[in-house]
């Protein structure tokens, strides 16, 4: 993944507008909220979004026939949902999701899928759909049309790990595993949000929380210069091999972005993430989960 902007702000996309070049690129909602929210994503995308944005549907591209809850889609559902939203394999995509509490939250989940199957040409609208309406940025509950067209996904495997990949990790050290849920989650102190799988974590992963990656004030993600010392607060080399990992694979996508955006380096996600690794792994190899 190299050499595109990562990150937009709504002065950028309000440009686009006022310039008439918002024609260049394909705005993507890629809202997506926990269960638990009783919110429906694509019924707010009907109500309102950003003029001319089309919905991709989190829930549907990924692999549904997993017991895990975010698990990556196949090339070819990933190839077939955004071909059929206008994507091409040259279009520049602008993500952005609606999270007033952060103002990013699946975003950067999708970005990172875009670029697991070779999409450099994408972008997150920073703050999202609540920064861009407090900006009076314009919207509507009209749903374009377009023309389906053939996407070819081309798979970066070196961007993500599986279980086996962890598993020989704990015994060879091949790489820093770094956990982005929040501390009490990977204290074993705070439920997880998955029904039936307990907090903690995996013997000796290091803990992130990806909210330090975000101005939760401002509800932006931060600078570069903040963002690299996310990663040097914590002692954490990402010169040197490192992997992602958080409860179900949503938030260790922070990390992977704020490593790209503010270094340019890929770090890789644990895709089963701790969802799978408590349900598969060895008791032996867990840490502060709770009786």
């Amino acid at each position: 993944m190299a050499g595109f902007q990562d990150v937009v702000s709504t002065e950028w996309l309000a440009e686009k507008f006022n310039d008439g070049s918002v024609s260049d690129v394909r705005i993507l909602d890629v809202s997506w909220h926990l269960p638990q929210a009783g919110r429906d994503a694509a019924a707010e995308y009907e109500k309102q979004h950003i003029k001319g944005a089309l919905f991709l549907d989190m829930n549907k591209c990924r692999d549904t026939s997993s017991d895990l809850e975010m698990m990556l889609p196949s090339a070819d559902v990933f190839a077939e949902h955004v071909g059929k939203l206008g994507v091409t394999n040259n279009t520049h995509v602008i993500l952005y999701d609606n999270n007033e509490k952060l103002g990013l939250f699946s975003a950067p989940r999708a970005w990172y899928m875009f670029h697991v199957f070779g999409h450099e040409k994408v972008s997150i609208l920073n703050g999202g759909l609540p920064k861009w309406l407090a900006a009076d940025g314009s919207t509507t509950d009209d749903v374009c049309d377009v023309e389906p067209v053939t996407y070819s996904p081309i798979f970066n495997d070196n961007l993500v790990k599986d279980k086996g990949d962890v598993d020989k990790n704990i015994s060879e050290n091949n790489f820093t595993l770094v956990d982005a849920r929040p501390p009490g989650r990977f204290k074993g102190e705070d439920s997880e949000p998955v029904p039936d799988i307990k907090s903690g974590h995996i013997k000796g992963s290091i803990n992130i929380p990806f909210v330090k990656t975000l101005d939760t004030d401002a509800k932006l993600l931060k600078d570069v210069k903040q963002l690299k010392a996310v990663f040097s607060d914590a002692d954490i080399d990402i010169t040197k091999p490192v992997v992602v990992m958080c409860g179900t694979g949503l938030t260790a996508s922070f990390l992977a972005l704020a490593a790209h955006h503010s270094s340019q380096i890929d770090l890789p996600i644990y895709d089963g993430a701790w969802m799978e690794w408590f349900l598969k792994g060895d008791a032996d190899t867990m840490e502060n989960v709770p009786e």
